[in-house]
């Protein structure tokens, strides 16, 4: 009885190995789109070293291969887990103005074949000449040494974005500036600057009005988490020049342009300045600078 038992189990376990055969795993089906996170170095004190920016990437699978492309003045990096993650470093040049760098997509191609797909959005500039550095570093499942991943880069012209000063505003904001900066020279901003001199603040946050304004503790309610204030002056040749208009241009960094308008031809030439401010939507945090355009009135 003992070998008939013995010889059915060994039956069935042939029969189970036939059947097996003639199910194999199904093969994967390619390009398999991988998920993948953005790896920054936020307040921290580390940067990127030694990359080529040469359009490839660095497949980054260890603490000691990842310290050849990064230093710390002090403190470290984020953490990574080298045992389930693989950092990629995609590096690169361009002519263009940079703006944003977007990591669109990664595709499994073939077993050890990947593509990683980046959209890089510019602002033209026909002046600019010099190489641009950009890269773009992101955190995948853990992928081995010897894959091969093309990169691909997508270049997207972003127009220019006109931003102008917000119109509905509380009657006590605009009570409070129009106020305190009435008085030539003003008592309550720009009183350390020479009068004459042209300048710009850019507000951000409560304390930094309350470091700006020095003739009352008494400040307007805005909302710095959705707006920017910006408080100006301007050297104009005579009295009867007005500040016409305000706007900003932004493309790679954010442009400030006030428009002035001489009113009256036969205004005496005493050289004085004209004050402005504008309340705008939260500004980003790219380089800022002021353009004047003094007209005169036909």
């Amino acid at each position: 009885m003992k070998k008939l038992i013995l010889k059915l189990t060994t039956l069935l376990l042939v029969l189970v190995g036939i059947a097996s055969s003639c199910n194999p795993e199904p093969e994967k089906e390619y390009p398999i789109e991988l998920s993948f996170t953005k790896y920054s170095l936020p307040e921290t004190s580390c940067q990127w070293i030694n990359l080529s920016y040469d359009e490839k990437v660095l497949i980054i699978n260890s603490k000691a291969e990842l310290e050849k492309y990064i230093s710390c003045t002090e403190g470290t990096y984020p953490a990574i887990d080298f045992a389930k993650n693989t950092l990629l470093i995609a590096s690169g040049k361009t002519t263009q103005n940079v703006d944003e760098i977007t990591a669109k997509k990664i595709h499994q191609l073939l077993l050890n074949k990947y593509r990683l797909d980046i959209e890089i959005g510019y602002y033209r500039d026909n002046n600019t000449t010099a190489n641009n550095k950009w890269n773009n570093i992101l955190l995948i499942d853990k992928l081995a040494d010897e894959n091969e991943i093309e990169l691909i880069v997508a270049i997207k012209e972003i127009k220019n974005k006109i931003i102008k000063p917000i119109t509905e505003i509380d009657q006590s904001i605009i009570y409070f500036f129009d106020n305190t900066l009435y008085h030539d020279p003003s008592t309550c901003f720009f009183t350390t600057i020479d009068k004459l001199t042209d300048t710009c603040f850019l507000i951000r946050s409560i304390s930094e009005l309350q470091h700006a304004c020095v003739c009352t503790d008494v400040l307007p309610e805005i909302d710095f988490d959705l707006y920017t204030l910006i408080i100006g002056k301007v050297r104009v040749g005579n009295p009867c020049y007005l500040v016409s208009e305000l706007m900003i241009i932004e493309n790679s960094i954010l442009t400030l342009l006030v428009d002035v308008v001489r009113l009256d031809q036969t205004c005496p030439q005493i050289p004085t300045v004209k004050y402005h401010w504008g309340l705008y939507p939260k500004l980003s945090d790219k380089q800022f600078i002021t353009k004047h355009m003094i007209l005169a009135e036909n």
